[in-house]
């Protein structure tokens, strides 16, 4: 074989290669896929979440067992979106609410839902793109889930009328979610945003999670960044919610455990910095994931 064949057989593996990672680091991250959603009952191991575990999943099962009224809409980009709806007082706001990364809204939102339920608030609970009931191909870290979050917001207005409240809330991803959205057009019924345990970035994020997966920061992060690209047709970086905070227009609780494994802690420090609306930041010493709602201060 000349030189130049064996050159251009290497380029063409070298190529075969890169396109083969990109497709996985793809399939990975970002492909939905109803096998890969965690069960609503599922409570991850570890010393932060076992002494939570009975009350958590008499949650979810509380939860699981009332009715409600299902909502769908049509997304900015045409996907139909899912949510269900679970009336409280007369005039009472809307808790508007937004799950994590692979996971449900029963799972994320049962404690909250709980909260919401003693002070006679409404609850919609919105099953992410490619999550649950709602169609979508990619799960985008809040890119394309902000702007599902103001199709919701501008849905409920006209729903449940122009005088009702609404409060955006997420956990996770979720959290992420509503913050992505602080700086989009939200009608004037939304009063604030509740951020639980949400990342600054959606880079930042997947490169945390390679360290704690002990993956090599290169090339995986081109890697995911290239097959999000061609196969998402999305770029990680075009959006982040440390850079919607500069521009909020509502006030925002962010609210983090301090012995979160998933999303550090520090992201929210980061997020109360930059955000120019007014501000609050709770952080819970042994809460974990999503959990700081169960731990007692």
């Amino acid at each position: 074989m000349s030189g130049a064949k064996k050159a251009a057989a290497l380029a063409a593996g070298g190529l075969a290669l890169t396109l083969g990672g990109a497709w996985y680091a793809y399939r990975t991250a970002f492909q939905a896929d109803p096998k890969r959603i965690a069960p609503t009952r599922s409570i991850p191991e570890g010393e932060a979440y076992a002494p939570h575990r009975e009350l958590t999943l008499r949650n979810i099962d509380d939860l699981l067992s009332r009715p409600y009224e299902t909502v769908t809409i049509t997304s900015h980009d045409g996907l139909r979106l899912s949510g269900k709806y679970y009336a409280g007082n007369p005039g009472a706001p809307l808790m508007l609410f937004f799950h994590g990364y692979r996971s449900t809204a029963a799972r994320d939102g049962s404690g909250g839902f709980q909260l919401c339920l003693r002070r006679g608030f409404s609850v919609l609970m919105a099953d992410q793109r490619g999550h649950g009931d709602s169609e979508g191909d990619a799960i985008t870290f809040g890119i394309r889930e902000r702007y599902d979050c103001l199709d919701w917001a501008n849905t409920a207005v006209e729903k449940f009328g122009p005088e009702t409240e609404i409060l955006l809330l997420g956990v996770s991803m979720g959290a992420a979610t509503v913050l992505m959205a602080a700086d989009l057009p939200l009608p004037p019924q939304v009063k604030g945003i509740i951020a639980d345990c949400g990342y600054d970035s959606p880079e930042d994020i997947l490169r945390a999670t390679m360290r704690r997966w002990h993956y090599p920061q290169f090339p995986t992060w081109q890697l995911v960044r290239l097959g999000a690209k061609l196969f998402g047709h999305l770029d990680v970086r075009e959006c982040s919610a440390l850079e919607s905070m500069k521009h909020a227009r509502v006030p925002v609780l962010l609210i983090h455990g301090e012995a979160d494994n998933v999303v550090p802690c520090e992201m929210a420090t980061a997020l109360r910095n930059a955000c120019v609306a007014p501000v609050t930041l709770l952080t819970v010493p042994g809460a974990g994931h999503g959990m700081s709602c169960y731990t007692k201060i």
